[in-house]
């Protein structure tokens, strides 16, 4: 079962899962940019232990994986995050105009131009998203599941041919989760964001879009 992830404040620096807040990110790793050369914005922290044990995967313990994101206030961006199985969309992303690092924990720091008010994990109802089992004069009665959710699999996800199979499923988050400020984080209020871990090279740790309908 996939689990609904809903969320509490916490503070900026807390060693939790969580949306936005400071980065671990180590001095000697360089704050990341895009092709662009703008500052990528901290949209995930999250503690390998944490994966480790809601996952059942086998990242390096006591390590951070954190995902980051282009975002803009005033400028149009969209297009840049987004993937729905375009190869050239994903070759985009893949040029780091979304970056997911896995990495010992440094001091917290934050060189983006915007601080996420940090929000805790916190898990909510198991979600059964197998729609085969519904009948489908049935179908039309079901009540889709879109909001923020971990493990198994994703909900909503348009899959033409993704060319995903080194990855894994890890989360998705709904952009209108994020805190009052920031539910554009993904452009529009309800994109949802992907994430997907690397299962064969931790050097290319994830892939992280977005996607909306």
């Amino acid at each position: 079962m996939s689990i609904e992830v809903i969320f509490k404040g916490v503070e900026n620096g807390s060693n939790v899962a969580r949306l936005g807040g400071y980065s671990f990110l180590p001095e000697s790793i360089e704050w990341p940019l895009n092709p662009d050369g703008d500052k990528l914005t901290l949209v995930l922290c999250l503690p390998t232990d944490f994966l480790n044990e809601t996952l059942n995967v086998n990242l390096p313990e006591e390590h951070v994986l954190s995902v980051f994101t282009t975002y803009k206030k005033d400028d149009y961006f969209l297009d840049s995050i987004t993937f729905h199985g375009d190869e050239e969309e994903l070759k985009n992303i893949k040029k780091g105009y979304t970056k997911v690092l896995l990495h010992k924990a440094g001091d917290v720091r934050n060189e983006s131009d915007f601080l996420i008010p940090a929000q805790e994990f916190v898990f909510g109802d198991e979600i059964n998203l197998d729609l085969e089992e519904v009948d489908e004069e049935d179908f039309d009665d079901i009540e889709i599941y879109c909001g923020s959710l971990i493990g198994n699999k994703p909900s909503l996800l348009q899959v033409e041919n993704m060319g995903l199979d080194d990855y894994q499923f890890c989360l998705q988050i709904y952009g209108g989760d994020f805190p009052e400020g920031y539910q554009d984080v993904f452009s529009l209020s309800d994109s949802v964001g992907y994430l997907f871990l690397n299962k064969n090279d931790q050097n290319h740790a994830g892939v992280f879009f977005t996607q909306c309908s």
